[in-house]
C-alpha cells in the first residue's frame, strides 16, 4: 500500500480545497467517505451522492492558484474530465499510481455535490444545477429532513448530556455521537459468542446486516489465526509488569484484525475500551452497552483510569494510565515514542502454509487453489497477498518491481530499523523470524522465490557487492539468517565451476571419562583431534537442481546435485560418487543420521563417503568436528554402520574465489577499493593478523 495525499475541491465552491490522505489501494467509493468525513459543514448529502472528477486536462493537473476559485465556477469546468467509478482502485495508472506523478501545488479531485442539494455555507451553485426555484426548495426541504434524522439518530439515549464510565462523569462533547450499526456490532460482540466459538482456526461470523465496527467495508468475518489466542494470553500475563504493548507484525497478515479480535475478548469481559485507528481518525468508547464515537482528543480522563483498555490500531497513541496495547507494522516514526515508555513487545509470526489453506477454504473458496500455492510460493506467508489480493495481477506484479529495485545498500540500511514507509524492504522482501514466545530472531527472505532472484541479480551484475555483503554481514545476529541463505546461493555458485579450496579433516578421538561438575558425576568425552589444512582440488560439475530421487540414482559422475526442496535432510547438495556437502555460517551445525543415510542409499552406499561442511573464512580455522543426532530416542544398528564410514572435513568457500572474476567481468567498478579490502582482510585472517 502506498499512502497519497490528494488535494480535492468542491466545484460551485470557492475557497474549499482540502486534503485527504488515503491508501492507493482503497476505492473511489472509500475516497467518498473520506471526503465527506473530512467536509461535515460543506458536504450534506450521502457520500454515495458524490461525483468525483480527476482533475486533469491533457494529462496536466488543475494548477492551485489565484484563478482556481473562478475556473471551479465557470460552467464547463469538468468537460474534458474524466468521472471516477466507485468501483475503481486508486491505484489505477490513469488515477494516482504509486502518487509519484500526482505534482505539487495541484488540485487532483474535483468534487460535484448533487445538484438537488443547495450550495454550501448559501454560496450558490453554479455548476451542473438546472433546477427551478420550486425544485430547489422542495430538495431542500427533503434534504434538511434527512439531515435531521441522520443527527438526532446519532444523539446519545443518556440522561442529559453527561457520559459516566466507572464512577467517572464526563461532558457530552459536541464532537461525540452514536451509530446505530456500531451499537450493533457492539452488541454481538458482548452477547453471541462463546468460548468454543473463538477456538483456533474458527470463523467469526457476524449476523446478516452486522459489520465489523458497523462499517460495510471492513466486512463480517474474522478467522481466527492460530497464534491469536496464546498472544492475546501473553498480553494479559504480560500486563501484570507493564501497562504499554507493542506488537509488530509484517503487514498484511492480519494484525488489525487482532485489533479487532481484542475487542471481542473485551467485549465479553465487560471491559471498558478505547479503540483509535489511523485509517478512520477517530476513537470509540465501548463501556457495557454504551458506545460512542468520538475525535482523537475525547475521552481523556476515562483513558486515564487504570483499569481501561486502550486499543490502538497502526498510529502513535498518546500516554495515558490505561492499559495500552499498539498494534502495528514496522514503522519506526510510530513505535520509537511509544518505546520511550516502559513497554513490553511482541512479534506477530507470517501465516503458515496450514493457516493458508484452512482460511481459504473457510473465507475465500473462490480463489483457485493452484493460484494460491503459487502466491504462497512467490509472498511466503503475507495472507494480504496470497489469499485477497490471489487473482489480482496488478498486486502481484508489485512483488517481482520490488524485487527489481532492492539492493545491498537497501538491505544493509534495513538492519534493526525495519520501517513500513520502505515498503519494498519492510513486508515484500524481508519477513520477521518469530520464536514461540512471540519474541523476534531476525529477519529472513520473505521466500525462496524472493532470494532467487534477488541473488541471480547481485550474482550477474554486480558481484562485488555481494561479496563485500558477505564479508561485512558477519557477527550481526539479526544478519545470520540473511547471509546464511545468501552464501549457501553464493556457495551452490562457485562449487560446480570447480578449483582449489583449503580443507581440513575432523575427526573425533576415543572416548574417556571426566569429572562432572557434582561429586561422584562422570561424562563421556571424545577427544577431538584435527589434521593439518590441506588443498582439494575440485573438477568442474554438472549442475542439476533435482526433485525426484531417480534424478540422483542415474545422474553422470561429476554432478553437482542441489535439491529443489528447502527443507531436503542434512545436506544441501551432493556431487558423484561420493561427496555430500552441508553449507553452514554457523560454528555448531549436526546433522540427522537419518537423513544422512537416506542420501548416502540415493547415492548407491559409495565404499568412502566424505560430508563436507562448507562455511565462509571467518569460521573455517575454529570449525570442529560435529555430532550427529538421533531421530528417535532408540538408536538404529544400520544407520550407525552407514554413519561410522562417513569422513568429515570443513572446507573454505573464500570470497577471494569471486574477486578475480569480478574483475575480468566488471573492469573498473566503483567498488573496486572495498573489494580490495575484502581480498586484503580474507589475505590477513589466512595468515594470523586478524583476530575475533
Amino acid at each position: 500500500m502506498v499512502q497519497v495525499a490528494l488535494l480535492c475541491a468542491i466545484v460551485g465552491l470557492p475557497r474549499s480545497t482540502f486534503v485527504v490522505d488515503i491508501d492507493t489501494d482503497r476505492s473511489v467509493a472509500h475516497l467518498k467517505k473520506d471526503i465527506k468525513d473530512e467536509n461535515t459543514v460543506d458536504v450534506l448529502c450521502d457520500a454515495r451522492e458524490l461525483r468525483l472528477f480527476l482533475a486533469k486536462k491533457d494529462g496536466a493537473w488543475l494548477r492551485d492558484d489565484g484563478d482556481l476559485d473562478r475556473l471551479i465556477q465557470t460552467q464547463g469546468i469538468l468537460d474534458g474530465m474524466e468521472e471516477m467509478r466507485a468501483s475503481w482502485r486508486l491505484r489505477k495508472p490513469s488515477l494516482f499510481g504509486t502518487g509519484v506523478l500526482l505534482g505539487k501545488k495541484v488540485v487532483h479531485v474535483l468534487v460535484m455535490l448533487p445538484p438537488t442539494m443547495p450550495g454550501p455555507r448559501s454560496e450558490p451553485t453554479t455548476v451542473g444545477n438546472a433546477h427551478s426555484a420550486s425544485q430547489l426548495v422542495l430538495s431542500m426541504f427533503d434534504k434538511l429532513s434527512r439531515l435531521l434524522w441522520e443527527i438526532f439518530s446519532r444523539l446519545p439515549i443518556l440522561q442529559r448530556d453527561t457520559i459516566t464510565v466507572g464512577g467517572l462523569t464526563i461532558p457530552f462533547a459536541p464532537t461525540m455521537w452514536k451509530d446505530s450499526s456500531l451499537d450493533k456490532f457492539w452488541k454481538v460482540f458482548r452477547e453471541c459468542y462463546s468460548d468454543a466459538d473463538l477456538a483456533a482456526g474458527a470463523v467469526i461470523a457476524l449476523p446478516e446486516e452486522t459489520f465489523i465496527l458497523g462499517n460495510d467495508l471492513l466486512g463480517s468475518h474474522i478467522y481466527i489465526r492460530h497464534c491469536y489466542p496464546q498472544l492475546w494470553n501473553t498480553c494479559l500475563d504480560t500486563f501484570e509488569c507493564t501497562r504499554h504493548l507493542v506488537i509488530l507484525g509484517s503487514p498484511g497478515i492480519g494484525e488489525t484484525y487482532f485489533c479487532y479480535l481484542i475487542l471481542l475478548y473485551l467485549a465479553r469481559d465487560g471491559k471498558t475500551v478505547v479503540y483509535e485507528t489511523g485509517r478512520r481518525k477517530m476513537r470509540i468508547l465501548f463501556s457495557g452497552e454504551l458506545v460512542i464515537q468520538g475525535s482523537r482528543s475525547d475521552f481523556d480522563k476515562i483513558l486515564d483510569l487504570c483499569e481501561t483498555f486502550y486499543i490502538v490500531d497502526g498510529m502513535k497513541p498518546q500516554d495515558y494510565k490505561a492499559k495500552t496495547i499498539l498494534v502495528t507494522s514496522p514503522r519506526h516514526e510510530i513505535r520509537f515514542e511509544f518505546h520511550k515508555f516502559d513497554c513490553g513487545s511482541f512479534y506477530m509470526p507470517v501465516w503458515t502454509e496450514e493457516e493458508i489453506f484452512q482460511c481459504r477454504e473457510l473465507m475465500y473458496s473462490d480463489r483457485p487453489v493452484n493460484d494460491v500455492k503459487e502466491c504462497f510460493r512467490k509472498w511466503g506467508g503475507i495472507a494480504r497477498y496470497v489469499l485477497r489480493y490471489a487473482t489480482d495481477q496488478d498486486q502481484q506484479k508489485s512483488l517481482d518491481e520490488a524485487i527489481g529495485k532492492v539492493d545491498l545498500k537497501a538491505l544493509i540500511k534495513s538492519h534493526g530499523k525495519l520501517s513500513g514507509d520502505d515498503k519494498l524492504i519492510s513486508h515484500r522482501i524481508l519477513h520477521y523470524r518469530v520464536n514461540d514466545d512471540f519474541t523476534e530472531q531476525g529477519y529472513t527472505f520473505a521466500s525462496d522465490y524472493v532470494l532467487d532472484i534477488i541473488y541471480q541479480q547481485l550474482y550477474e551484475h554486480n558481484r562485488a557487492k555481494l561479496v563485500a555483503f558477505l564479508d561485512a554481514s558477519r557477527g550481526f545476529d539479526l544478519y545470520a539468517v540473511i547471509r546464511g541463505r545468501v552464501f549457501e546461493r553464493y556457495v551452490h555458485s562457485v562449487l560446480p565451476q570447480g578449483g582449489n579450496f583449503r580443507v581440513r579433516r575432523l575427526t573425533v578421538g576415543p572416548k574417556h571419562i571426566t569429572a562432572g561438575v557434582n561429586e561422584g558425576e562422570r561424562k563421556v568425552k571424545r577427544a577431538v583431534v584435527d589434521e593439518d589444512t590441506k588443498t582439494v582440488h575440485l573438477p568442474k560439475l554438472k549442475n542439476v537442481v533435482f526433485e525426484r530421487d531417480e534424478q540422483v540414482t542415474s545422474a553422470d559422475l561429476a554432478t553437482y546435485l542441489r535439491p529443489k526442496a528447502s527443507n531436503f535432510e542434512s545436506v544441501d547438495a551432493m556431487a558423484t560418487p561420493n561427496i555430500l556437502f552441508q553449507v553452514t555460517c554457523a560454528r555448531v551445525h549436526p546433522c540427522k543420521r537419518k537423513g544422512l543415510c537416506r542420501v548416502l542409499d540415493l547415492l548407491g552406499k559409495p565404499a568412502e563417503p566424505r560430508l563436507y561442511f562448507v562455511v565462509p573464512p571467518d569460521i573455517f580455522d575454529d570449525f570442529r568436528y560435529q555430532a550427529y543426532q538421533h531421530n528417535e530416542r532408540k538408536k538404529q544398528k544400520d544407520e550407525d554402520n552407514i554413519v561410522e564410514k562417513l569422513e568429515q572435513f570443513v572446507m573454505e568457500v573464500s570470497y577471494a574465489h569471486e574477486i578475480p572474476r569480478i574483475k575480468e567481468a566488471e573492469g573498473e567498478d566503483p567498488m573496486k577499493k572495498k573489494v580490495k579490502k575484502v581480498q586484503d582482510n580474507v589475505t590477513r585472517e589466512k595468515c594470523g593478523l586478524v583476530s575475533e
